[in-house]
């Protein structure tokens, strides 16, 4: 296994750990959410290769649907 492979694998690692314990991938302007842009790009791209497409893409599926971010709808009361 290359060296970039390897640390394929533990950003991966990483980042499952993570949708595990939140149900979410990074937050913006991490480290780690570049990563996963990053990945996205690549996967686009077609340039990743099958059994890396297949583990990122299961973590996608995994995820939260629920919305944590972005701007509240204003509340009829205001």
């Amino acid at each position: 296994m290359t060296k970039s492979e390897e640390n394929w694998y533990a950003n991966y690692e990483e980042l499952k750990a993570r949708v595990i314990e939140t149900g979410h991938f990074f937050p913006k302007h991490s480290r780690g959410n570049n990563w996963v842009r990053y990945q996205r790009k690549r996967l686009k791209a077609g340039l990743m290769p099958e059994d890396q497409r297949l583990l990122f893409e299961a973590l996608e599926n995994m995820r939260s649907n629920e919305h944590t971010g972005g701007r509240r709808k204003k509340s009829e009361d205001s």
